[in-house]
């Protein structure tokens, strides 16, 4: 059982890292925030979805919560993977910098303004 929870958390650490790798190598292939990692999902562009268990456990908004749940079933549904973060921990605490959600890409998402 041990083993079980110390793979999990060395594939979230790893998650987290990739997402870093990816912040300083390609920042178009992630994105973090809510409005935009929504956006993404919606163009089914999530490869792996982050998210602090602050956006959906602790949050006193039941809306805002529910919209982070259906979000997270949404990327599973389209293929991504989820990685859940408890706020008690470090790397929890790291993504709680970016806003408590954030996304790899598969491939670049541009802002309508951007593409013109």
């Amino acid at each position: 059982m041990l083993y079980i929870c110390v793979l999990a958390v060395s594939l979230k650490v790893k998650a987290l890292q990739d997402f870093y790798d990816m912040l300083s190598k390609d920042e178009d292939r992630v994105c973090y925030g809510f409005d935009d990692v929504q956006r993404a999902n919606a163009l089914c562009a999530i490869d792996q979805l982050l998210v602090s268990d602050s956006m959906y456990r602790n949050h006193g908004d039941l809306n805002v919560r529910k919209k982070v749940m259906d979000l997270m079933d949404s990327v599973k549904e389209s293929g991504g993977k989820i990685f859940k973060f408890s706020s008690l921990h470090v790397s929890g605490e790291q993504l709680n910098n970016y806003t408590g959600i954030a996304a790899i890409l598969r491939f670049p998402v541009f802002e309508e303004e951007e593409q013109a």
